[in-house]
């Protein structure tokens, strides 16, 4: 099973992800991401765009288990997180979150 706190860790590290719900919807308005994660917390209207964005552009979205604290706590940052988007996974399995709930 993928640790996801400590995939997350070597993608912020080794690669590049947008953190919070602007940088997010920016990047899928783009097209650059490989993997939108989202809050189980979220509210019902960021979660509504988010999916919307991504599935024009085809990117995969993941609902992380935890609140937006808690997602905040697995990125090792000092405040809550809504939504992430990675763009480059770097050394991480983070894309297999998805191959594994797909």
């Amino acid at each position: 099973m993928i640790d996801i706190g400590r995939e997350l860790q070597v993608a912020m590290s080794t690669g590049r992800v947008a953190i919070g719900f602007k940088e997010a919807k920016k990047a899928l308005l783009t097209g650059s991401p490989k993997l939108v994660i989202i809050a189980a917390n979220a509210p019902k209207w960021a979660r509504d765009d988010i999916e919307h964005y991504a599935r024009l552009a085809g990117v995969p979205v993941f609902i992380f288990p935890g609140s937006s604290i808690e997602l905040g706590a697995a990125a090792k940052r000092p405040h809550k997180i809504m939504a992430m988007a990675v763009m480059d996974p770097g050394q991480s399995e983070i894309l297999k979150l998805v191959e594994r709930h797909a």
